[in-house]
């Protein structure tokens, strides 16, 4: 009886931390966050062009990514230098550990679809797997899937946010890059 309890107030608490998730704004200093019910942006980036000169990737990677990195002010071209750098290979690496035989093959269009072979790497992605848009959802999901859902949890979302330099989604702000910073929630 213990356990299911555990597994339940963990599929709670994982529920309320990705149900209402939006992708993360950028820091304050960059731009204002997204008034509550708006819909989320396609990324994280700001609306305007930035005002400060960007963190370059290649200072950021030899930091090992993330301490520094201010990815709201990063142009296209160093986004995209920083994710071949720094968070693809570091995100394989977990990826691996997580499945070596399904990611053993993971690169860009693993997680930005079909669309980053041309160079678009809108994300929400609709081709990932939508997640549910309610708590009770969430607990279905962690039932069925437990291994994966801990693993987004726990190490994705978590990895993400640090390697952007973006806080983590949490219940308490119900800001920063949670779960629909990638998927789309079911629905849409």
């Amino acid at each position: 009886m213990h356990r299911s309890f555990v597994v339940f107030l963990g599929a709670a608490l994982l529920a309320t931390a990705c149900a209402e998730s939006q992708p993360a704004a950028p820091p304050p200093a960059t731009a204002a966050a997204a008034p509550a019910g708006a819909a989320p942006d396609a990324s994280p980036a700001p609306a305007e062009p930035a005002t400060e000169a960007p963190a370059p990737a290649e200072s950021a990677a030899a930091a090992g990514g993330g301490a520094g990195v201010n990815w709201a002010a990063m142009s296209k071209e160093q986004r995209k230098e920083y994710m071949k750098t720094v968070v693809m290979p570091q995100m394989k690496e977990t990826f691996l550990a997580f499945n070596a035989d399904r990611y053993k093959a993971m690169n860009c269009i693993t997680c930005h679809g079909e669309g980053a072979t041309e160079g678009k790497f809108n994300m929400p992605n609709p081709k990932l797997p939508r997640l549910p848009n309610s708590p009770e959802g969430f607990q279905r999901l962690m039932a069925s899937k437990p291994a994966v859902m801990q693993f987004m949890a726990t190490k994705v979302k978590p990895q993400m946010a640090q390697l952007l330099n973006l806080p983590e989604f949490t219940p308490e702000t119900r800001k920063g890059f949670g779960c629909f910073a990638c998927h789309q929630k079911e629905g849409q």
